[in-house]
C-alpha cells in the first residue's frame, strides 16, 4: 500500500524541480492544459494575497539517485505558476491590485522573495506503482463535485459584470416570478442566466453562454454611467412585465413565460420596443393581456395552432441557440407591438399577424369564436376566413392586437374606409421574413 507524506513546499522548490527536469506535469492520464488566461491571473492574485491553495497530489520516486515528482492532481495550478515565473503573461484584468500590468521580472527583490516563499501544501506518495497513481487520480476527480461554469466565473472573473448579475438575480421580482429553482440559486445558475440577459442588452441576442466569458472579462471594470444605463433598462423591462401580468392569478409565475427560454425572448422583445421609443404608458392593455393568455394556452408542441406549435418546438429544440431565441423574440415582439407602438402591424409584423390569425381560424374549423367576431362589420354576413379575408380594427381602437382584430370581406374595404385595415402579404412580398 502506498505511503503518503503531507509536505508543504515553497514555490521556489517547485521552480527548482522543474528547472532540473525532475517534475513531470502531464503524464498520459492527465488532461491537457485548459485554463483560460484569466484563471491563471486570478491564481497568481490568490498567491499574492496569501490565500491558501487546495492541496496538490504528487507521486515521488527515486531515479538515478535524484528525487523525481509526477503531478497526479494540480497540473493547471503548477503550470500557471511556472508560466508566471517565466514571464509568459502579465497581471491584467480581471486582476485589479497593486501589481497590475507587471510581469514576475518586474517585481522588486522583496516582492520576488515573498512570492517564491509562498508555501503550497502537497500530498506526496512515496514510490507508488503506475496503477496506484492512476487510482488516486481517478478517486480525486471522480468523487469531487465539479464546479459549474458559473462557479468558476465567480473565481476567475470578479468585477463589475459579476456584481451586477448577482445583484439583479436576487431582485424580488424573480422570487415572485419563480424563474429560478432552489438548485439554480445554490449553484449560481440564477446569476449566469441574468448574465445572458445582460449580454443581450449589451450586444444583442447571443447563443447560450458561448461568449459569456468575454462579457465578464470585457466588463470587469464597467464605466458607471454605462452600467447604470443597462441596469435601468433591465429594471424598466421588469416593470413592464409586472404591469402585463398584474391581473393574472399568480402573476407570471402561473404562466409558461416564467420558463427561461420564454422569459429570455419576452424580455428581449420588450427591451427592443422600449429602445425604439415605445412605452406602455397609460395605454389600455386588456387586448394585449388576452393575446398573451391565448399564447400561454396555445403554445404546445402538439398544439393545433401551427405557428404556436413551431414556437413551442423552438423552446425545446436548440432552445438557447441565437437563431431560436431571435425567432421567438421577433414573434413576441410582433404581438407586443400592437400595444407598444399603437399602430397596425406592418412589414414582418403584418406577416406574423396574418399567419397567427389564419392558424387560429384553421384550428377552429374555419370559424372564429365567439361567432360575433365572424360577422363582417360592414353588415355583409359571415366572413370566409379562407377566401381572402382581411384583418381590420375599428375606428375607435387605439391598440392593435389579435384579440380586438376583426375579419372583413376584402370587397368591404372601401365601405369601411374609416377602419384600420391591413392587406395580406403576398408570397412575393419583399417584406415577408424568411423565418415566418
Amino acid at each position: 500500500m502506498v505511503h503518503w507524506n503531507i509536505s508543504p513546499h515553497p514555490i521556489a522548490d517547485v521552480r527548482d524541480w522543474s528547472d532540473a527536469g525532475r517534475l513531470e506535469l502531464q503524464p498520459d492520464f492527465q488532461r491537457r492544459e485548459v485554463w483560460a488566461q484569466s484563471a491563471k491571473i486570478m491564481l497568481i492574485d490568490s498567491i499574492l494575497s496569501d490565500i491558501p491553495l487546495p492541496k496538490i497530489f504528487l507521486a515521488k520516486t527515486i531515479k538515478g539517485g535524484s528525487v523525481h515528482r509526477v503531478v497526479i492532481d494540480g497540473q493547471q495550478r503548477i503550470s500557471a505558476i511556472l508560466a508566471f515565473l517565466r514571464d509568459q503573461f502579465i497581471l491584467e484584468p480581471p486582476y485589479s491590485g497593486p501589481y497590475l500590468g507587471k510581469r514576475f521580472s518586474d517585481f522588486n527583490e522583496t516582492e520576488t522573495d515573498n512570492f517564491l516563499r509562498y508555501r503550497i501544501d502537497f500530498n506526496e506518495a512515496d514510490n507508488p506503482s503506475d496503477r496506484e497513481v492512476r487510482d488516486v487520480y481517478m478517486r480525486v476527480n471522480k468523487y469531487t463535485v465539479p464546479l459549474t461554469r458559473q462557479e468558476l466565473r465567480r473565481a476567475d472573473f470578479p468585477g463589475d459584470f459579476l456584481d451586477v448579475a448577482e445583484e439583479l438575480s436576487v431582485l424580488e421580482f424573480f422570487e415572485d416570478a419563480g424563474v429560478f429553482t432552489a438548485t439554480d440559486r445554490r449553484r449560481y445558475a440564477d446569476a449566469e442566466y441574468i448574465s445572458e440577459i445582460l449580454a443581450a442588452l449589451i450586444d444583442g441576442v447571443q447563443d447560450k453562454k458561448n461568449r459569456l466569458d468575454e462579457f465578464y472579462i470585457g466588463h470587469t471594470t464597467w464605466p458607471l454611467e454605462n452600467r447604470k444605463a443597462i441596469v435601468a433598462r433591465f429594471k424598466d423591462v421588469l416593470a413592464d412585465l409586472a404591469t402585463i401580468f398584474a391581473e393574472w392569478h399568480g402573476g407570471i409565475k402561473g404562466t409558461r413565460f416564467r420558463q427561461k427560454a420564454d422569459f429570455y425572448s419576452l424580455f428581449v422583445a420588450i427591451d427592443e420596443l422600449r429602445r425604439e421609443g415605445h412605452r406602455l404608458d397609460e395605454r389600455p392593455i386588456a387586448a394585449l393581456v388576452q393575446d398573451i393568455r391565448a399564447l400561454d394556452y396555445g403554445i404546445r408542441p402538439e398544439g393545433e395552432v401551427d405557428i404556436l406549435s413551431e414556437y413551442a418546438i423552438k423552446c425545446v429544440s436548440q432552445a438557447n441557440s441565437a437563431s431560436s431565441r431571435r425567432w421567438r423574440a421577433d414573434f413576441l415582439k410582433a404581438i407586443l407591438a400592437g400595444t407598444y407602438r399603437a399602430v397596425p402591424p406592418t412589414g414582418d409584423d403584418r406577416t406574423i399577424f396574418y399567419r397567427l390569425m389564419d392558424d387560429y381560424a384553421k384550428a377552429d374549423g374555419g370559424s372564429m369564436c365567439p361567432p360575433k367576431e365572424h360577422e363582417c362589420p360592414a353588415g355583409d354576413g359571415l366572413v370566409d376566413v379562407h377566401d381572402g379575408a382581411l384583418l381590420a380594427w375599428g375606428p375607435s381602437e387605439v391598440v392593435f392586437q389579435t384579440d380586438n382584430a376583426r375579419w372583413i370581406h376584402s370587397s368591404c374595404a372601401a365601405e369601411l374606409a374609416d377602419w384600420r385595415i391591413i392587406q395580406r402579404p403576398s408570397v412575393a412580398d419583399d417584406d415577408q421574413p424568411d423565418l415566418f
